[in-house]
This record gives structure tokens, C-alpha cells and sequence, in this order.
């Protein structure tokens, strides 16, 4: 899987900085070009100031346009600067963009309508200082995005990287994660840990068939890490018997992981879906960056 196009979101916060540079890494191991975009959020007046015209009096409108101008302006000088260090810096095509509106939908508006492949956010709140809560905006772009979605979590990702979770169901959403792992490990030189979580023991009366099944995915594991390791990436695989989302949070534990990578599940039937509770779970609860990977 390829990153060409990433956009990233902006607003300016403490964490801002952590994604913007997450962002730039992804870029040069992909070879990406880079789209920065702010969301000035019309908190005060909910629908659109069309409607709300014929309501207000004349100079407050006038004064609230002004204002969300002048916010607007001082956003895209910021990101100016911001686009213009990364493209001469980092030599990364980078451009930027700024609107109004809800974050969460203008964001997922400008990911499909540009085709990006990637889109790079921060999950912002820290509780206890070990624990990064997924903000809503975050949670809907997480929920909703037809594209990959990088969540920015803990520290950020750089030339430290060195361990790489991978959650692998042998399904095609997490052979495409898995890709996408190798191709990071095999740039950075990271060790990939790839987890499986084993849920099928509690079938009883279908032992001898769950034992030809676990033998199955062992030898496709290992043969899998006698590929990677051809490929000169060091990696090792664990089986965990576990629901899926504790398996590879545990794994992650263990393995101290720097990065996770799960595959989103593929649906067809509706534009925007829900993304599954597992690759949630494992979000919501990740003390490190997590990569959700989906193919356009």
C-alpha cells in the first residue's frame, strides 16, 4: 500500500507539532506529497450564516463574518509558514488549506474530494499521563474515513521507530496492514511483531478440526517470517488466545511497541461506515500511534 497523498490535520494545539513531524516521517518513507488543513469550527451559530441572516441584525452579522475572517487569515498565515519550512526543509510537496465549518465532516470532505490516501490526526487528551483519549472529532474521522487514518497517540512517530505491532486474521484487510507494516519496517529498519489473536478453542466439539486450523496458521506464520526475514526485516509472530483488541494491546505491551497497524474492513454498500469495534477498541485504548489501513 502506498501513501501518495496525506492530509493532515492542523488546529494548533500542544499536540499539533507531534503530528505535523508523524506526518513528514510517513512522507519520506512513502515518497508523499503533504496537504495541511485547519478547521476554523462555527461553534457559536450551528447552521449555516445564510439562514442566519435574516435573523441577526445587520452589523453583529457583518462583525461575526469579520471575525471568522480574521481567524480564517491568521490559520492560513500560520500554515504558510508551516507548508513552506516542510517543502524546503524536508524538500516534501507540501500545500495547505483552510475552512470553516465542522472539523470532522470538512475534514472527510477534503480527504475524498482530493483522493488522499492517508489522513494524519492527533488524538489530544492525556489522562494520568499515560492514557490518550480519542477526542470526538477524531472518533468521527476515525468511524468515517474511506481512507487509512494515522491517530497520533504518545509519542510521535520518528527515526526512533523500532518496533512495529501487526494484528493479522489471515482476511484480506490485515494481509493489506501487513504490507503496509513491512514496507515501513523495511524502510526504517524496525523489527516486525506480528500478533494473531486465537478465538476458536471454545469449540469443544470441534477439536480435531480446531488443532488442523491452529497448525494451519502456525505454519503460515512462520512461514510469512522466513519471507519477511528474506527480506531482511527481523520479525517474530505470537498467538494469543484472547479477544482480538486485548491480543493486540497485550501484544503491544510486550512487545513495546512503537507503532500499530490494523486493517479496516472493506464495505461497499454504503459511502461512509462504521469502522469495526475491534480496530476501535484498539484505538481508543493505544498508548502509541495506531495505523489504520484501507485501501481506496
Amino acid at each position: 500500500m502506498l501513501f501518495k497523498k496525506i492530509l493532515v490535520g492542523v488546529d494548533f494545539d500542544e499536540s499539533s507539532q507531534d503530528v505535523i513531524n508523524s506526518a513528514i516521517f510517513i512522507a519520506k518513507i512513502f515518497g508523499s506529497e503533504i496537504k495541511l488543513i485547519h478547521v476554523v469550527e462555527n461553534t457559536i451559530f450551528p447552521v449555516s450564516f445564510d439562514d442566519l441572516e435574516p435573523l441577526i441584525d445587520p452589523d453583529e452579522f457583518k462583525k461575526i463574518i469579520q471575525t471568522i475572517e480574521k481567524i480564517s487569515e491568521k490559520a492560513s498565515q500560520k500554515l504558510s509558514e508551516i507548508a513552506e519550512k516542510i517543502t524546503q526543509k524536508e524538500k516534501i510537496n507540501t500545500t495547505y488549506t483552510v475552512t470553516t465549518g465542522d472539523i470532522a465532516e470538512e475534514i472527510l470532505e477534503t480527504c475524498e474530494q482530493g483522493n488522499f490516501d492517508l489522513v494524519v490526526i492527533g488524538a489530544h487528551r492525556k489522562a494520568l499521563h499515560t492514557s490518550f483519549l480519542l477526542g470526538n472529532e477524531a472518533e468521527k474521522i476515525v468511524n468515517k474515513a474511506r481512507s487509512s487514518v494515522l491517530i497520533i497517540k504518545g509519542k510521535p512517530l520518528g527515526n526512533d521507530l523500532k518496533n512495529i505491532l501487526c494484528g493479522y486474521d489471515f482476511l484480506p484487510n490485515s494481509i493489506e496492514a501487513l504490507e503496509t507494516a513491512k514496507e515501513i519496517a523495511k524502510k526504517t529498519g524496525a523489527e516486525l511483531d506480528i500478533v494473531h489473536a486465537d478465538t476458536e478453542e471454545g469449540f469443544a466439539h470441534f477439536s480435531h478440526i480446531y488443532e488442523t486450523v491452529f497448525q494451519k496458521k502456525v505454519n503460515i506464520l512462520k512461514k510469512l517470517i522466513e519471507d519477511l526475514a528474506k527480506e531482511g526485516i527481523k520479525a517474530d509472530f505470537e498467538i494469543i488466545k484472547a479477544e482480538p483488541s486485548r491480543a493486540i494491546l497485550e501484544a503491544a505491551k510486550d512487545f513495546k511497541s512503537d507503532l500499530i497497524v490494523v486493517g479496516k474492513r472493506q464495505r461497499k454498500d454504503i459511502k461512509r461506515f462504521f469502522l469495526g469495534t475491534i480496530a476501535m477498541k484498539v484505538v481508543k485504548n493505544s498508548t502509541v500511534p495506531v495505523l489504520i489501513t484501507r485501501r481506496r
